[in-house]
């Protein structure tokens, strides 16, 4: 039993380290404007690392089909900055993805809040 506790902490050690590079890379190697708007928010890592979905946030929410769709196209940039840092034999492939999340929050709120007014 114990060695599955440290396979699930490895796991979302690797999933933390991931979310980790990518901001530093978008930081400090990424120098399209469009892009440096966004922030990546959280990870979901496959079982087999295979893929890592990557949630993608910023503060202009009408752009931001646009700047994933720019992820998206240059993923390879994140990919090698992964390989670099990371100690893992397999790099998953990146999906970024919007993250919706800020958004059904929103919705929520506004629902309680006009049930309460009522």
């Amino acid at each position: 039993m114990k060695t599955q506790g440290r396979k699930n902490f490895h796991f979302h050690h690797i999933q933390s380290q991931i979310l980790l590079i990518l901001n530093k890379t978008l930081r400090d190697e990424i120098y399209d404007e469009k892009i440096k708007l966004a922030t990546f928010t959280a990870t979901k890592l496959t079982s087999d690392y295979s893929y890592c979905t990557v949630y993608v946030d910023t503060f202009d929410r009408t752009k931001i089909n646009e700047i994933v769709s720019v992820l998206n196209k240059a993923k390879g940039v994140f990919r090698t900055a992964l390989a670099k840092k990371l100690t893992i034999r397999k790099v998953p492939q990146l999906i970024f993805i919007n993250d919706c999340s800020i958004d059904q929050s929103k919705k929520i709120n506004e629902i309680i809040d006009n049930l309460h007014k009522k």
